[in-house]
């Protein structure tokens, strides 16, 4: 499934990430380079998927 991350906020050192095909996820990552992996272990704890089930593209 791909999902599409952007930076929501950024503040304190942690950018708040919104996800465009799951709104109810939360995800937070302290750089952009951990913004994937983020964003997979959530969307794989929010919908009980394995995170390898999940292509991330970041949008800025």
């Amino acid at each position: 499934m791909r999902l599409t991350a952007q930076i929501k906020k950024a503040a304190d050192g942690w950018l708040d990430l919104h996800v465009l095909e799951l709104p109810e996820l939360r995800a937070h990552a302290r750089s952009i380079e951990d913004i994937p992996d983020a964003v997979r272990d959530a969307a794989a704890i929010l919908t009980d998927r394995p995170g390898h089930d999940f292509d991330v593209e970041v949008r800025y």
